[in-house]
């Protein structure tokens, strides 16, 4: 992360207390950025924040309370990295609301693809169909992960 220098994080749904907290430590030494993590477990959201807080990565880290269908309209500017966690069925519907917003070299990673393949085939699909305007990459690690990059 810290190579490509993302200036705008997009991380929808956070798989543990840390992992914001993880990349706003990446933004601080790129030494710009920000992380907005949309979290609709009011709970888990607070875990969150207060992880961020206490590594003193405030500032390059925003969470934020409710459906991300909802959050994603009050998120501003582009997108550069995009971070898919929670319902596979969702993927390609969040991912449709912020493709307006990502530029080529855009970077779309989703979590848990493999062990539900099934229930997320429409994502899969849309991002490896050729002439989507991705370029994707399965990986075989951590119940399958899908990177992909947008070239068009």
């Amino acid at each position: 992360m810290r190579a490509a220098g993302p200036l705008n994080v997009l991380q929808i749904g956070c798989p543990d207390e840390s992992c914001t907290a993880g990349l706003a430590a990446a933004m601080s030494e790129n030494g710009r950025g920000r992380v907005i993590c949309c979290e609709p477990d009011a709970q888990r959201a607070e875990a969150v924040a207060a992880t961020v807080e206490k590594a003193g990565l405030g500032q390059y880290a925003q969470v934020r309370v409710g459906s991300p269908e909802r959050l994603l309209a009050t998120v501003p500017g582009r997108v550069d990295l995009l971070l898919l966690d929670g319902p596979p069925e969702s993927f390609l519907a969040l991912l449709k609301l912020v493709e307006p917003r990502m530029l080529p070299g855009a970077v779309v990673v989703a979590h848990g693809v493999r062990a539900v393949s099934a229930r997320c085939a429409e994502f899969l699909a849309h991002v490896r169909v050729s002439g989507s305007g991705y370029v994707s990459l399965p990986l075989s690690f951590d119940g399958g992960v899908e990177m992909a990059v947008r070239a068009a």
